[in-house]
């Protein structure tokens, strides 16, 4: 059985965390983004992000390891939408393709949600890119509802949607 750990995610971890960004994003969206944009994701494209976060205290972020290897990843801040100002905004999770349905996910959405009490959060809100079915699935388990609001997106060059959904908290 392997044995999976949590734990505070800190500035050194932002390489091992792009690159579970990138792996992810090749793997969970592909036939929802064109191949050509997918295959051109560097591995470092998150690590400027999730560094300045963590740096500036805008950002908090968790990692899940076994055997001290960080196989998962969540990041987390103060909602950056008009209309969600003071909830708690999941602004990504992502886990390695090899340990997808092992309870990673779920681990990590555990702190997300201890921290969201801890610090007086109502609620906690998520985008997801529509058709991801497989995260709406995981959301929709965790007790996160679509609210109905959508918002258009441009990634790369192709204009996507993505669907809100929130977890009340009280």
């Amino acid at each position: 059985m392997l044995k999976i750990r949590t734990r505070k995610a800190n500035i050194r971890d932002a390489a091992s965390m792009s690159i579970i960004h990138a792996n992810s994003w090749r793997k969970a969206y592909k036939g929802l983004l064109p191949d050509e944009y997918l295959n051109g994701i560097q591995d470092t494209q998150w690590i400027n992000m999730i560094t300045k976060g963590l740096e500036d205290n805008t950002m908090n972020a968790w990692v899940a390891t076994i055997e001290d290897i960080i196989i998962a990843c969540t990041c987390v801040g103060n909602s950056r939408y008009k209309g969600y100002e003071g909830q708690l905004e999941l602004i990504s999770i992502y886990v390695l393709s090899e340990y997808w349905n092992l309870g990673v996910g779920s681990l990590l959405i555990e702190e997300v949600l201890e921290y969201a009490v801890n610090n007086k959060y109502k609620e906690v809100g998520l985008w997801v890119l529509d058709g991801n079915s497989q995260a709406i699935r995981f959301y929709e388990k965790m007790g996160f509802f679509n609210n109905g609001d959508t918002i258009s997106c441009m990634i790369g060059k192709n204009s996507t949607t993505e669907k809100r959904y929130i977890k009340k908290l009280v």
